[in-house]
């Protein structure tokens, strides 16, 4: 089972009392009590109390949605036999942040919950953090039996922070970047005792997000593909699918397997049909799962460039040279350190091992640190406009894009994610900072990127935006200036977001491996940061004046 980024700490509310019905549009507030649960622990839900009152019977139905076993079998006693069974918790669930607060409704026999939330998780299990907003819920009531019970409630969940740390998991679809040479990831939250893996099998079915469709990743599983049965004993996963999947191919077959391993986080996976084991070749190549990288800090001095480790840079062979001669200021290498792809000062240049001196392939004035490609094409862009981007192979030809981006937005820093399906943008708009991510879209059989996909926003903090990164393949870093410094933050795509502290005058933010604790940070003076625990940053005692980009 896979946690969030984070467990957020936050106030939850447990009522203690029973709070009289207003008989006028006064509100009566719950106490706020902070609620300490243990990640591990199981909500057992208690079953309505005899003689309870409306607010009784709302107070602990809601208590009740911590408890999803069995379809929410507890949850379902709280209403009316009209509803128990048509009631859906599964449409989405809503994160409440702070107090709620009872209220008559606008009939007899009705109550209004009203609450601020600040996330949501849709029908999908896909989680967005939302702008705090205030949801007023109404719920009827009906005597079954000299007993109160819930007769019309809205589908979906409410749950507090902290309940919803507790309650929902994290598990992450993976796809196919077009190549078949990636798996890629598409994060998504679901109840944690409640059929866990049959939902994660169900939703890889139905196939990525929206903003991964249009080819940027794949699935291997044909078309009305359905999920008959689903289990996990001991890290070892059964799947018992349609028959749709017998006319896949050995490679396909292999291929099915290996996402649902990775989905499930199994070890081994049998597909079955019909109670039947299909067949699946071994000794085919795994796709790679969160590419990883050279652990030590890429960085450029004035006569260096290369891997830092203690006081000495190691150069790259057939890199280095060249890239020392072209004065970078900025620079990302490729992962089998053959192309670099640099900013100077006559615009964005690419080195190739093998090569004498350093192409210009972008010679425009105003440009930003470029990103690349695993396919080694180069994507640049002038800092004053969005609509500027263009990408390059690595011998300076230019390749047609379709950008979805502003044109009139300003851009910060670009960087492709490490399987080549997606690049991040850190954006200064007119009504504020975006930071968001889009889909490469590439050509059949070739991956020449052709166009970007919509862009998917993501948590922004507030602050002038700095630099952004890569920290895993589902994770970004960010830099924001605020009054108080430059402020880290880390977000989750399909997750929560978290602060890391603040560095003074940070200019430039890389990833590396393992996460938060790959990242590292160059600040003004030339210093090399490093996190050390919670929300702080130290001195690697490296010094540079730019830090590369490890694609």
């Amino acid at each position: 089972m896979r946690r969030g980024l984070v467990v957020i700490v936050a106030a939850a509310l447990l009522l203690t009392g029973c709070v009289g019905i207003p008989t006028s549009g006064n509100i009566v507030a719950g106490p706020e009590i902070a609620e300490q649960v243990d990640q591990d622990f199981v909500v057992l839900p208690s079953e309505p109390r005899p003689g309870s009152t409306q607010e009784d019977i709302l107070i602990d139905f809601m208590l009740a949605l911590r408890g999803p076993q069995s379809g929410y079998a507890i949850a379902r006693q709280y209403l009316a036999d009209d509803i128990a069974a048509s009631w859906n918790p599964d449409e989405g669930t809503l994160i409440r942040s702070g107090a709620y607060s009872i209220g008559a409704g606008p009939a007899e026999n009705t109550l209004q919950y009203t609450f601020t939330s600040s996330a949501e998780v849709d029908s999908n299990g896909r989680y967005s953090e939302t702008p705090l907003a205030s949801q007023s819920l109404g719920f009827s009531f009906v005597q079954e039996d000299g007993e109160w019970r819930i007769s019309d409630a809205p589908n979906g969940i409410v749950l507090s922070q902290s309940s919803f740390d507790v309650v929902f998991t994290e598990q992450a679809l993976y796809f196919f970047d077009p190549s078949y040479q990636y798996l890629v990831p598409d994060v998504r939250w679901f109840p944690s005792r409640a059929r866990v893996a049959s939902r994660t099998v169900r939703e890889l079915l139905q196939g990525p997000s929206p903003w991964l469709q249009q080819g940027v990743v794949v699935s291997a599983f044909p078309i009305a593909t359905t999920v008959i049965r689903s289990e996990v004993v001991s890290g070892a996963a059964t799947v018992e699918l349609s028959g749709e999947v017998l006319t896949a191919s050995p490679v396909e077959r292999d291929r099915m397997r290996q996402q649902l391993a990775a989905s499930l986080d199994v070890a081994t996976v049998d597909i079955t049909v019909a109670g039947i084991e299909l067949a699946t070749p071994d000794g085919l190549p795994a796709a790679i799962r969160n590419p990883l990288v050279e652990s030590a800090v890429l960085l450029g001095t004035a006569d260096q460039f290369g891997f830092a480790s203690g006081n000495d840079v190691a150069p790259i062979p057939g890199i280095s040279e060249q890239a020392v001669a072209a004065a970078p200021s900025a620079a990302t290498l490729a992962s089998d350190k053959q192309t670099v792809a640099m900013l100077t000062d006559q615009g964005v240049a690419v080195a190739r091992s093998g090569g004498s001196e350093a192409t210009i392939v972008d010679p425009r004035g105003g440009l930003i640190a470029p990103a690349l490609d695993p396919f080694r094409y180069v994507w640049s862009v002038e800092g004053t406009s969005a609509g500027s981007l263009s990408v390059f192979e690595a011998d300076g030809t230019q390749v047609s894009i379709t950008s979805t981006l502003p044109s009139d937005a300003r851009v910060k820093s670009i960087d492709v994610s490490r399987d080549g399906t997606r690049i991040l943008f850190y954006l200064e708009t007119n009504v504020g900072p975006r930071l968001v991510v889009t889909g490469i879209i590439r050509q059949q059989g070739t991956n020449v990127p052709t166009a970007l996909g919509e862009p998917f926003d993501l948590t922004v903090r507030s602050g002038t935006p700095v630099d952004a990164t890569w920290a895993s393949d589902r994770t970004v870093a960010t830099l924001a200036r605020t009054d108080s410094g430059t402020e880290v933050s880390l977000v989750e795509i399909g997750g929560p977001s978290a602060g890391l502290g603040t560095v003074e005058a940070a200019t430039t933010i890389a990833g590396g491996n393992g996460g938060v604790a790959g990242l590292r940070i160059l600040d003004e003076g030339g210093v090399v940061l490093s996190p050390r625990g919670s929300g702080g940053w130290v001195d690697t005692g490296l010094r540079g004046t730019f830090l590369g980009t490890k694609q």
